[in-house]
């Protein structure tokens, strides 16, 4: 069937400007044509083809976020219902990930899953206390063979991408004891493996001196913002490798202040009116606050170190670094994609670029740019529909509807307050 919307203002993705009173046309879950509504276009519509009218709406593409984690299926269910159509997820199990990726292709109430797995550390170190071993491999490799060994079971089990973990996390925990973390020698093993193999790499790497070991052993992305000032030298070497820097900037702004950042987020003008009130009831107690404040107690030293991220991001940004979209918020899954994109605005891009890096960039860091991330010809038809203009303060908070290749797999949402 022949699905065409007519007459929304459609920003395609690419950073090209909005085409208003616009025609999308998709057949078959990709896209015919993206242009204009003229009287012309319209004729050339074969018969019996959906005509969806979008006066008054905006079409984006479905948005990508490239850094999640999932605690339930109903997180990836909310995902989608905030336009999210495919993720980047973080998983300890390569088997058990990629059989939910295969599911996620035609599933039609999850995103589409691009699994980074296993998630490698060390034992004791992040990521590796209480969270679940991988049953197939050695996801806390001792040795540069180990990590060999295990990157090379990864690929036999289907992986295409491996997050590795690269932080003593004293950057938040301090006073607390700093965590082990992974060697050099392991580290170079397990990226130069990667890249053999066919596999790209993101690296958890905040701290400076960790993000240069990441990027020189050919890291595909770095996981986080870099809470050092970014020298040249380093500018330069993510630049030439088109290293995607993805800025989890939610997630340092949460640990800097978590009741702060919270009030921002839920509002008002914010995403409690699509909430649960019991949920917002736990996010503005105090007890929640404190919880992070016990666990994270470095929370003062993560404050003074924001205005540096938001510099490092307009730095990259302007010099042509990748900036992929990513949340690793698990508080507010899927939602957190609007917040996000705040932040990279107030740290000085322009509205429509952040909204790139939540599609085009994002894709790009995934590998499946020449499939999804813009409204081009060609491409599949992942896209949400908004009642307001995403470059406007609500940002892509207003979903009118999200289609899935094509498919509509979510239907307009109804605020639970005013």
């Amino acid at each position: 069937m022949t699905i065409a919307f007519r007459g929304a203002t459609l920003v395609d993705g690419t950073g090209a400007p909005p085409i208003p009173s616009s025609l999308l046309v998709v057949e078959n879950g990709r896209i015919v044509s993206v242009g204009a509504a003229t009287p012309e276009a319209l004729a050339k519509l074969p018969a019996g083809a959906r005509v969806i009218d979008g006066e008054g709406r905006w079409i984006v593409p479905g948005l990508i976020d490239a850094h999640v984690h999932a605690e339930s299926d109903a997180d990836l269910q909310t995902m989608l219902q905030w336009g999210v159509t495919s993720v980047r997820l973080m998983a300890e199990d390569v088997a058990a990930s990629q059989k939910l990726a295969a599911e996620s292709r035609t599933r039609k109430d999850i995103p589409e899953v691009f699994p980074a797995a296993p998630i490698f550390t060390v034992r004791g170190g992040w990521w590796g206390r209480d969270e679940p071993a991988d049953p197939n491999l050695n996801r806390f490799p001792a040795t540069p063979e180990e990590a060999r060994r295990s990157v090379r079971r990864a690929r036999e089990l289907g992986g295409s991408e491996i997050k590795v973990m690269l932080d003593d996390m004293a950057w938040c925990r301090a006073p607390l004891k700093a965590l082990p973390k992974t060697t050099p020698a392991v580290l170079e093993a397990l990226l130069a493996e990667a890249r053999a193999q066919g596999m790209r790499s993101i690296v958890h790497a905040p701290n400076l001196e960790d993000a240069k070991a990441a990027v020189a052993g050919g890291a595909d992305a770095l996981a986080h913002g870099v809470l050092d000032p970014i020298d040249d030298a380093t500018l330069a070497a993510l630049k030439a490798r088109a290293v995607s820097y993805v800025p989890t900037m939610d997630i340092f702004e949460f640990l800097a202040d978590a009741r702060r950042f919270l009030a921002g987020a839920l509002g008002p003008p914010g995403i409690e009116a699509f909430l649960r009130p019991e949920t917002v009831a736990r996010y503005r107690s105090d007890a929640y606050a404190a919880g992070y404040r016990e666990r994270y107690p470095n929370f003062a030293s993560v404050d003074a170190r924001l205005p540096v991220l938001r510099e490092n991001l307009r730095k990259l940004y302007a010099a042509g670094v990748p900036v992929a979209l990513g949340t690793d918020m698990w508080a507010l899954p899927g939602a957190a994609v609007s917040v996000e994109m705040k932040l990279y605005v107030a740290a000085g891009l322009p509205p429509l670029e952040a909204l790139r890096a939540a599609t085009q960039t994002a894709a790009r860091s995934l590998g499946v740019d020449g499939d999804r991330g813009t409204l081009e010809k060609g491409k599949r038809a992942d896209l949400v529909v908004l009642a307001s203009d995403p470059a406007g303060p609500s940002s892509v908070r207003d979903v009118d509807g999200v289609w899935k290749g094509g498919e509509q797999v979510a239907p307009t949402r109804e605020r639970r307050g005013p």
